[in-house]
C-alpha cells in the first residue's frame, strides 16, 4: 500500500499541530532557562514543515491517492511495525507504572530482537542506551520522567 503525499503531507502536519499544542500545556520548570515543552515544540515544528514539502510535491503528482497491489513487506518488518504501533498504544498505559527505563527497555530490546540484532549486542545496547537517555533527560534537562519500580535505583 502506497499513499499519496497528498494525504500523508496533511496527515504530517496535523501531527505537528497536535505535538506543538500539547506540548504547550508542559509546565515550566522552575530555574531553567528552557522550558520543558522546547523539544517538544521543535520536533511539531518539523512535522508541520516536512508535512507542508510533502503536501506541496504531492500537489504536482498526478498519482492516485493510495495504491494497494504492490505493497509487499517481509513479515519481520511487518511484526516491528505491530510491535512499534502496539508499545507505543502500551506506553500510554504502561509508561507511569513501568517507568521510563525499565519500559524503554523491553520496547527497544523486544524492537532490535525482531529487527534481527543479536542476542549479545541487544543486551548490551538496549539497557545502556535507555539509561543514557534516562539519564540525559532527567539529569541535564530536567524532565521528570517515572523510574516506576527503579525508584531509588536510578
Amino acid at each position: 500500500m502506497k499513499l499519496s503525499d497528498r494525504i500523508v503531507g496533511p496527515g504530517l502536519i496535523l501531527l505537528g499541530a497536535a505535538v506543538i499544542l500539547a506540548a504547550m500545556r508542559i509546565p515550566d520548570v522552575p530555574g531553567v532557562r528552557f522550558g520543558a515543552d522546547l523539544m517538544p515544540v521543535i520536533c511539531g515544528c518539523g512535522f508541520v514543515l516536512f508535512g507542508a514539502v510533502l503536501t506541496r510535491s504531492g500537489l504536482r503528482d498526478s498519482e492516485p491517492l493510495a495504491e494497494f497491489d504492490d505493497w509487499r513487506v517481509a513479515p519481520r518488518k511487518l511484526l516491528s511495525a505491530i510491535w512499534v504501533v502496539g508499545g507505543l498504544c502500551a506506553g500510554i498505559v504502561l509508561f507511569e507504572p513501568m517507568g521510563f527505563a525499565l519500559f524503554g527497555i523491553i520496547f527497544m530490546a523486544g524492537l532490535m530482537v525482531l529487527m534481527g540484532a543479536r542476542p549479545l549486542t541487544v543486551a548490551v545496547i538496549a539497557p545502556s542506551f535507555v539509561l543514557a537517555l534516562y539519564l540525559v533527560f532527567s539529569r541535564i534537562m530536567f524532565v521528570d520522567l517515572p523510574a516506576g519500580p527503579l525508584e531509588g535505583i536510578l
